[in-house]
């Protein structure tokens, strides 16, 4: 009986230790438990918002900045919210290369190093590009090709950001196939949207607890939702409003308390910002 007990100590000492060094693992990488959360100091806060014409906000026929305008609405609303400045550094049409030229360039240091949460889209236009310059003989194999090209942009454009703001939470959202309002006959463009937003997931998941990818491939499938913009390939304003909850949804799922390092919370109310 000894000897049963004995074994019985043995096995939950080594559980607690275990535990601890996992809890200790994660603290140590920005993890912040629960029941630790403090009160937040609300503040001024500076939104950044950065790529194409998603995140300019083409096609809200509602006038409200698209995604950008109907968060920015909402961060009023949280703990450590006493306002939102936003600046808008996106640009219909643009492509990875050109934001990493934009980010290259220094034209935008200063405000990076000053913003408290950035949010990005980018990669439609470099698969539109594909399509246009293969129109006549197009097939998987041209996306393949220009896939690793992408995935360097794509990492490079994260690192000219961390380079400037090491910690700010960085919200990168995903592409989706227009391709599905004409036809539901896509072929393979599934796949290749499946692919540019896997690697864009991989580089933003492999970083830290500073960083989310939010997918919304599955939000643009078909029109019949009515959720496109009359060029059919735009957001609407009913468009926009799913990719901000799809954004709020996955913040929630991630805690944006960790994200943001203790600095914000969704857990406000809007009558106190007031």
């Amino acid at each position: 009986m000894r000897k049963v007990w004995a074994i019985c100590v043995m096995v939950l000492s080594i559980s607690v230790l275990s535990a601890c060094d996992i809890t200790s693992q994660l603290e140590d990488s920005g993890w912040v438990p629960f029941s630790d959360k403090k009160n937040i100091k609300d503040k001024p806060i500076h939104y950044v918002s950065l790529g194409d014409s998603l995140t300019e906000g083409i096609g809200d026929e509602k006038n409200q900045g698209g995604y950008v305008g109907r968060l920015a609405k909402e961060m009023q609303t949280w703990d450590g919210v006493k306002s939102v400045t936003v600046t808008n550094a996106a640009k219909k049409g643009r492509r990875s290369d050109q934001l990493l030229a934009q980010l290259e360039s220094g034209e935008l240091d200063d405000t990076l190093k000053n913003a408290d949460i950035i949010t990005f889209t980018i990669g439609g236009n470099d698969i539109m590009k594909i399509v246009k310059s293969h129109m006549s003989s197009l097939d998987k194999g041209d996306f393949d090709r220009e896939l690793p090209s992408y995935e360097k942009r794509y990492e490079k454009i994260f690192q000219a950001i961390r380079e400037q703001n090491k910690k700010v939470p960085i919200i990168a959202i995903g592409v989706y196939n227009p391709f599905t309002v004409y036809t539901n006959d896509v072929g393979q463009t599934d796949i290749i949207m499946k692919e540019y937003n896997d690697v864009m997931r991989t580089i933003i998941e492999q970083e830290n607890h500073y960083a989310i990818f939010v997918p919304i491939n599955d939000l643009f499938v078909s029109d019949d939702d009515s959720v496109y913009h009359n060029d059919y390939f735009h957001p609407n304003a009913k468009g926009y409003r799913l990719m901000e909850h799809r954004i709020l949804t996955t913040l929630e799922q991630q805690d944006l308390y960790t994200l943001s390092s203790g600095n914000l919370d969704m857990g406000g109310n809007s009558d106190d910002k007031k």
